[in-house]
């Protein structure tokens, strides 16, 4: 009886908290949130990764990135946004790829999620100056 009790609980809370691509990763609080009142001209700037993935922002909205993980060491160029607002849960849109910000307005980083948004482990970009 008490299974059944704690199953109904879990699946009642799961209907109360809505849960988009990031699951309950920002809800549990191992996500970090974007800095507030960050800007485009904020995040204009190259970010890269140990394993020599780039992305660079432009403040015109383009971008170019290249040996992104899961993009086979292809370079790619297009137009990125930056929608804090949106009903959907990436902060900034690359083409067509959801990418998530942290930090604060003067040092931010970029990350896409490695797997299972749930799971918390991050592909992170830094900036580099």
């Amino acid at each position: 009886m008490g299974r059944a009790r704690g199953f109904a609980a879990a699946l009642a809370f799961s209907m109360l908290v809505p849960t988009t691509v990031t699951g309950c990763s920002r809800f549990f609080g191992c996500v970090p949130e974007p800095p507030d009142g960050i800007t485009v001209t904020d995040l204009a700037g190259v970010y890269t990764r140990p394993d020599g993935g780039r992305i660079e922002l432009g403040e015109d909205g383009r971008y170019r990135a290249s040996n992104l993980p899961g993009g086979r060491g292809r370079s790619e160029e297009g137009t990125w946004t930056l929608d804090l607002e949106s009903e959907s849960t990436e902060d900034l849109m690359l083409g067509d790829r959801q990418v998530w910000i942290s930090g604060d307005r003067e040092e931010p980083w970029l990350y896409r999620f490695d797997g299972d948004p749930d799971s918390c482990d991050l592909i992170e970009f830094h900036r580099i100056h």
